[in-house]
């Protein structure tokens, strides 16, 4: 009977320089899926919060989106998308930019269109 523990399917090369998963994809996977899910419910509440000031008159409008709750859930769905988008695009750029400085360079133009889209809507 196989010890299943002791099952290694790299190579002794591999091994020994270390080459492999680096593990850091799953994370980005799970990331973008639960920024994903975390985006239906938001976008139904921000969807619903601005048919609902639809016709009323501009200081009520006002009044209803300073209030901390609406105000939060309205933040909270823009940090989420901004996330998600910086993720998606991250992954793009990973996986199809083979040139290093190409690729560092859309990572950071990357990271600040995604801050400044989230700033400005802020």
């Amino acid at each position: 009977m196989k010890d299943w523990t002791m099952l290694n399917l790299r190579t002794s090369l591999a091994r020994a320089r270390g080459l492999g998963s680096a593990r850091s994809g799953t994370v980005d996977f799970w990331r973008q899926r639960v920024t994903s899910l975390l985006g239906l419910p938001l976008t139904i509440a921000a969807v619903l919060i601005v048919l609902s000031s639809v016709g009323i008159d501009r200081d009520a409008a006002l009044a209803r989106l300073g209030h901390p709750a609406v105000a939060t859930l309205l933040l909270l769905t823009i940090l989420n998308f901004c996330i998600h988008m910086r993720i998606g695009m991250q992954v793009i750029i990973e996986d199809y930019v083979h040139k290093p400085t190409a690729k560092a360079l859309l990572l950071m133009a990357n990271t600040g269109f995604t801050f400044t889209m989230g700033h400005w809507l802020w």
